[in-house]
């Protein structure tokens, strides 16, 4: 926490609500880094976001796969696919 500014201690806190392994990975790598005296100055939120950007992209080579998000969108019966019908003139 002394190793951060507000903005970064605050976006970290965030973090850890949704991925707290993560987050978790990041507070070990600042606390290394601060003990091996490698930061000189604090870790701003651009940083940790450069650093927590580092971890996605190694647990993805990691488990072989892409970090990539995906949405699935929910079709309903009445949301046909096959007939795209881009008239507006339907709803006057």
């Amino acid at each position: 926490e002394q190793a951060m500014t507000p903005d970064a201690l605050a976006r970290l806190r965030r973090v850890k609500l949704v991925k707290k392994e993560r987050a978790n990975a990041v507070e070990s790598m600042i606390a290394n880094m601060a003990l091996q005296g490698k930061i000189d100055t604090k870790v701003t939120e651009g940083k940790l976001i450069e650093m927590l950007e580092g971890i996605v992209g190694a647990q993805a080579q990691k488990e072989g796969n892409s970090a990539k998000i995906s949405f699935q969108r929910k079709k309903y019966t009445f949301d046909s696919d096959d007939d795209d019908d881009d008239n507006d003139d339907d709803l006057l």
